[in-house]
């Protein structure tokens, strides 16, 4: 039989009507295991703090902690156990504290269903100063932006495997400034008074996961490592921007665990791309040993280190909000635009007094950041 277009296309419009998506059950069902995640703290400055969670599915927008559960570092040689203390749901802290270095920790936890997990002990790791946080302006075909850049050294050679985190804060305003509101009483509009909703800061933690080895270098030094690269037109320089970096040093293995976790969710998706391996982490689950845990931990002394970068500082920079203004006829209904998102942020001139409108994010600042300075600003 002679082969045709015709056939052809049929077959592809077959092919297309017949697919369905395919969830493997171990997306569809995921098996429920504990996530911890956290660092002892050794510097006598910042908290210990843990946050105890279990895995979701893909798709699902729900965050399910692991509340009400007794936790506690424990040490090699003197059987010592710090009890942290619950904050927010999930979320054990224990209070500044230099931890004594000539012996190991561990975290050991109890959850209310009675599962008992520790991790292996680990010793606390000498983490040497940041020397500076850095950024520049690059353009090149491929990079066009700002990079945030880490440097430091290790004069006794014996780091050589680092960690970064990093905290954003970026002050920001909105395309337009709120001159009148709606009153619900009266239907009509009124003068704007104390909104304070122009200018806004917004903060953003690191989700990425920043690491680098000198273990290829005559010297533990570590100069311009990236942290962190903001795209031209990101709304970060719009105004001014700030970052403040955390640094770690890890043991060999806590590297190797953070490098295969790297991998498996930052470098796969693609069928050149790195295939996804089991991480298991250094947290075991002392009554099930079968259970899985996800996490790892690890101690030490951090060292964090805050920039500042001016929209001057990064020019040329091209922010566009989107943000349109809407003039409105004289005698329009109001609230059907304000039911659907748009606030009014002005009045035209007489005789018309055409009202001035926008999306809300384009006029109230507070719907995506905070009009608190922060303390550090």
């Amino acid at each position: 039989m002679k082969i045709t277009h015709a056939h052809i296309t049929l077959l592809l419009l077959f092919a297309i009507a017949c697919k369905q998506t395919y969830n493997p059950p171990a997306i569809a069902h995921p098996p429920d295991y504990l996530v911890v995640e956290g660092f002892i703290e050794s510097n006598g400055f910042s908290p210990t703090v843990f946050h105890l969670s279990h895995t979701v599915k893909l798709d699902s927008p729900t965050f399910v902690p692991e509340a009400g559960a007794t936790v506690a570092i424990e040490d090699s040689i003197n059987n010592t156990s710090y009890s942290l203390t619950e904050g927010a749901a999930g979320t054990y802290y224990f209070n500044p504290y230099f931890f004594p270095g000539n012996t190991t920790y561990r975290l050991h936890i109890r959850t209310t269903a009675g599962k008992e997990y520790a991790s292996d002990f680990v010793p606390l790791v000498h983490n040497p100063p940041i020397d500076s946080i850095t950024f520049a302006r690059v353009q090149t075909p491929a990079y066009d932006g700002v990079y945030i850049y880490a440097n430091t050294h290790d004069p006794q050679n014996n780091t050589h495997y680092y960690r970064w985190q990093y905290t954003e804060t970026w002050q920001f305003h909105t395309t337009f400034m709120q001159n009148y509101v709606y009153d619900p009483a009266t239907g009509g509009l009124i003068g704007a008074v104390g909104l304070n909703n122009y200018i806004c800061w917004h903060s953003d933690s690191s989700t990425a996961i920043v690491l680098n080895s000198t273990t290829q270098l005559a010297q533990d030094l570590v100069f311009h490592a990236p942290v962190v690269f903001i795209p031209n037109g990101s709304q970060q320089m719009m105004t001014r921007y700030s970052i403040l970096v955390k640094q770690t040093a890890l043991t060999k293995d806590a590297f190797t665990w953070w490098q295969t976790m790297q991998k498996n969710t930052e470098q796969i998706g693609s069928i050149f791309g790195v295939q996804p391996s089991a991480n298991p982490g250094n947290i075991h689950c002392i009554n099930d040993p079968i259970q899985q845990v996800l996490g790892y931990v690890g101690g030490g002394n951090t060292d964090s280190q805050r920039i500042f970068v001016t929209n001057e500082q990064a020019q040329p920079w091209r922010y566009e909000s989107g943000c349109v203004d809407i003039t409105l006829p004289p005698n329009t209904r109001l609230k059907d635009y304000l039911d659907n998102g748009f606030l009014v942020w002005n009045i035209g001139p007489p005789p018309d007094f055409k009202v001035h409108m926008s999306e809300a994010y384009c006029i109230d600042c507070t719907l995506t950041g905070t009009n608190k300075r922060p303390s550090f600003w």
